[in-house]
């Protein structure tokens, strides 16, 4: 058979430039333009912190920048492996004109210029907001828990001490030993064995190392002891342990705010709260500024549903909210309670009072009357209905008018349409960037840095969703056309 047969390697070729090597319309060009634009553009936000008239010259912000956004979007994030890159990947080599940083020139600038990153992903942002990718109006709020660079296994007081004493008894055993061998040192030479001194000088590297340990647990427990947290990460302390699909591990919740227009990242934060309840505030300060204005809608899952932070971003009257209402209990939907406003009283749908017994309680950051019953005992429903002896408690909130409202709203057509399309604008994003993260997430440690790595995936998505919605020279244009200066 006949088949297509490769070059002959000791032939002599006349070689291309290095441009004609990456096509007209690869994406590299892209990155390669943004990076340049902004960077020069922005000189002062790119200053190098250290000068030095001696060794080589350093390579600039750009080179690195242009390395990252090419890695993340190819699920590449390894500082080793980035580097190879540099050698072997030909559009890497474009990319760079031919430099080759290494690994710890690399690894470095991740971890060292965050704030450099996150302008980048900001301007960025601006550039889509500008351009009409992202307008602003409605967008999705979703969270997601992100393993940390961290052992699933987490230390508490409990264990740290165990492990103090443990560590005192092997450094015990070692002093011991090395009491020992000094008294036989003389009769272990003679015999043209082992020196007890040599035995001796591993037992004293064992005993340093042990010391070390020592340390780092007494430090573990004293964080411990002063943030009042249950247990901590010795690898990552500001990483908590959260409920995740595969199981209890140390990790952070990544909020990302999706715009509805074209599935674009408007905004993402990183937080060491599990719970979305608290949230959704805080990710609309954060929302105006990136973009510049308030989103005239916020769609979210029931995670968020904090009635005083709905009513909250509300009161303004430039946000409203479409917060998933959780489901009623069994027992919610089997036992109807309704307020007399004349007798100041609820009655349940079995006839039975509950009589005011308190007034203006706070409550999860809310004020409410508290009402209990009275003629509870005997009741057929009282298993399904309360645990209490005293009674079924319920709390009458100062805004249960404003609450009444919002639940009709929730349960309107309007309401229920955007509720379905939620999962369709914030889901995919995390999808699409959990892939390109693999199995080990996260490279680097602590809150800010962690932040960081997701300003790069953040990017790099957003990169990726604009090269499939517009035509590639038009993207050219518009980039070139863009005022990429700060005010």
């Amino acid at each position: 058979m006949n088949y297509l047969q490769p070059a002959d390697r000791q032939q002599l070729t006349l070689m291309n430039s290095l441009d004609d090597l990456v096509s007209e319309n690869n994406i590299v060009r892209i990155i390669d333009l943004i990076i340049d634009q902004i960077v020069k553009s922005n000189p002062n936000k790119f200053i190098k912190q250290r000068h030095t008239e001696v060794g080589r010259p350093s390579y600039s912000p750009s080179i690195l920048l242009k390395l990252y956004l090419y890695g993340y979007l190819n699920g590449i994030s390894s500082s080793r492996k980035l580097e190879a890159e540099t050698y072997r990947n030909i559009e890497v080599i474009w990319l760079l004109g031919e430099l080759r940083p290494d690994h710890w020139t690399i690894s470095n600038y991740r971890k060292e210029h965050g704030e450099q990153i996150k302008f980048i992903t900001r301007e960025f942002r601006r550039f889509l907001k500008a351009n009409g990718y992202i307008k602003g109006k409605t967008l999705s709020i979703d969270g997601t828990k992100v393993k940390a660079n961290a052992k699933r296994d987490m230390l508490t007081i409990a264990k740290i001490e165990k492990r103090l004493k443990s560590l005192n008894e092997k450094i015990e055993e070692y002093l011991q030993r090395m009491t020992e061998n000094d008294i036989v040192e003389d009769i272990e030479e003679e015999a043209g064995q082992l020196g007890g001194s040599e035995i001796n000088r591993a037992l004293i590297e064992k005993l340093i190392a042990a010391e070390k340990k020592i340390e780092k647990l007494q430090r573990d427990k004293e964080f411990l002891e002063k943030s009042e947290r249950k247990r901590v990460s010795p690898n990552d302390k500001e990483a908590r342990l959260m409920r995740t699909r595969d199981g209890k591990l140390p990790a952070y919740n990544v909020q990302m705010a999706v715009d509805q227009e074209n599935k674009l990242i408007a905004d993402s934060e990183v937080v060491t709260e599990e719970n979305d309840q608290c949230q959704l505030e805080s990710m609309v300060e954060s929302i105006e500024e990136e973009i510049g204005e308030k989103p005239k809608e916020i769609i979210t899952d029931k995670g968020y549903y904090n009635p005083s932070l709905i009513k909250k971003v509300e009161s303004t009257d430039e946000t409203e909210c479409y917060v998933a209402i959780p489901e009623k209990s069994r027992k919610e939907e089997d036992i109807k309670f309704t307020y007399d406003s004349e007798k100041d009283e609820y009655k349940c749908s079995e006839g039975k009072r509950l009589v005011l017994i308190s007034k203006g309680k706070k409550r999860r950051k809310r004020v409410a009357d508290v009402y209990r019953g009275i003629e509870c005992a005997g009741c057929i429903m009282r298993d399904k209905c309360t645990k209490s002896k005293k009674g079924r408690i319920i709390h009458r909130y100062y805004d249960h008018q404003w609450m009444e409202n919002y639940r009709k709203k929730m349960e309107g057509e309007v309401a229920r349409e955007k509720i379905k399309k939620r999962k369709s604008i914030a889901e995919h994003p995390f999808g699409v960037i959990k892939y390109w993260m693999g199995k080990i997430p996260l490279l680097l440690r602590g809150k800010e840095k962690v932040t960081t790595e997701i300003n790069i995936y953040t990017t790099v998505y957003n990169l990726r969703r604009l090269i499939n919605i517009v035509r590639f020279d038009e993207l050219v244009d518009e980039i070139k056309g863009y005022n990429w200066a700060i005010a």
